[in-house]
């Protein structure tokens, strides 16, 4: 029996890739206008992502913290322009988290979605993103009174997809794995890691902001993915059919 939803809030609820963007092309300006930095905004976008990538990836693996998560992306960009300034780093990066969470920015039919099932089950989020982003994420969105629970990463010391982080959300919301739902875009992350403690999970496919492509599906995507979704609305009708199983 189905008793609880939990979903997962960037690039499933929230587009983080729109407001990364965003803020980066912001923080390019700021560099434009103070160093001197070639004029190619989109190669300078490119190189953030690459850090950023790489440093999230260090920081789910375990092998850094949140705080070196944000300093060491703007160490590792600014070195690609040869810029080494501790003081520079400090000031990108509070501009930085000043300015990515305010966007609200959420995909079409998210606050729909979670009007429609709010009204029939309780629902839970589970983050690997740190509070002090979030938070500001889910009020300038106005979509943090939809949430029973809010898990955090960086409060269980796990993040996903490592199966403890999944197991704390269950308990805290007194059920077992088999009585929720889980809904997440990254496949390796999100739905590979509810699997694993037990959760029916729907995988939403999201096209790539650059490539336009919707990522590739893995051989294995049918033991983890019990159902995949390019648009949101496609949910109601799934949680739907998992009632009546």
């Amino acid at each position: 029996m189905l008793k609880v939803i939990f979903f997962d809030l960037d690039n499933t609820l929230w587009n983080h890739n729109l407001a990364l963007k965003k803020t980066i092309e912001s923080v390019y300006d700021y560099l434009l206008e103070n160093y001197s930095i070639p004029k190619d905004k989109a190669k300078f976008i490119d190189m953030f992502n690459e850090c950023n990538v790489k440093v999230w990836t260090e920081y789910k693996e375990g092998k850094i913290s949140q705080k070196e998560v944000r300093i060491n992306r703007f160490i590792d960009l600014l070195a690609f322009y040869g810029i080494s300034d501790k003081d520079l780093v400090i000031k990108l990066d509070e501009f930085y988290i000043s300015l990515y969470p305010t966007w609200p920015v959420l995909f079409e039919g998210a606050t729909e979605l979670l009007e429609q099932l709010k009204g029939k089950y309780p629902l839970g989020l589970i983050t690997n993103g740190f509070p002090i982003t979030q938070e500001v994420k889910l009020k300038n969105a106005n979509i943090k009174h939809y949430f029973n629970w809010i898990v955090y990463s960086e409060a269980v010391g796990k993040t996903k997809p490592n199966k403890e982080i999944f197991d704390y959300a269950l308990k805290e919301a007194g059920i077992s794995g088999k009585e929720a739902v889980y809904i997440g875009d990254e496949f390796d992350v999100d739905i590979i890691g509810a699997k694993n403690a037990g959760m029916k999970t729907i995988w939403v496919r999201k096209q790539d902001n650059r490539s336009g492509k919707l990522p590739e599906i893995p051989a294995t995507a049918s033991l983890y993915a019990d159902y995949m979704v390019t648009d949101l609305k496609e949910i109601v009708d799934i949680v739907k059919s998992i009632e009546s199983c």
